[in-house]
């Protein structure tokens, strides 16, 4: 009965080892903030967005990925491009924190429609280079006007 009494909390910690110990241990998953973005893009500008990162560990050689959501009830006179936009994050001196723009022009990308202003939502996120992702952040609505 004695062994009993410490074999049973022995095997409980075993387990606990074990599952703790066979968990991934690639890095901490990236962490995006979007500190700033402009939600009137006029004609000629670009849409201009500023993220501030955390865990940055294994972001050179990841991904960054914008997804654009139309919200015209009309569909577009003149679609351009993907929807989905995948860019290499290049390479930079490995640090925890920082921030980085990206931009996306009005010409070619942000001004589908010749006849009514384009509303658009855009969702962001980006996957390390150890396969971690990023939640993703959705913007708010962001209105293109036609001039």
């Amino acid at each position: 009965m004695k062994h009993a009494f410490f074999l049973l909390p022995a095997l409980l910690i075993a387990t606990v080892v074990v599952v703790f110990s066979c968990g991934k241990s690639n890095g901490s998953k990236p962490q995006l903030t979007l500190k700033s973005i402009n939600t009137i893009v006029d004609s000629g500008g670009s849409l201009d967005v500023k993220f501030k990162f955390t865990s940055g560990t294994g972001l050179p050689s990841g991904t960054f990925t914008s997804i654009r959501i139309r919200q015209n009830q009309k569909p577009p006179s003149n679609p351009s491009g993907g929807d989905t936009i995948v860019t290499p994050i290049p390479d930079f001196p490995s640090v925890n924190q920082g921030e980085f723009d990206y931009t996306l022009p009005y010409t070619g990308y942000l001004n589908e429609d010749v006849t009514q202003n384009d509303t658009f939502i855009f969702k962001f996120a980006a996957v390390n280079a150890n396969g971690n992702k990023s939640d993703t952040i959705t913007s708010p609505i962001i209105v293109s006007l036609l001039h």
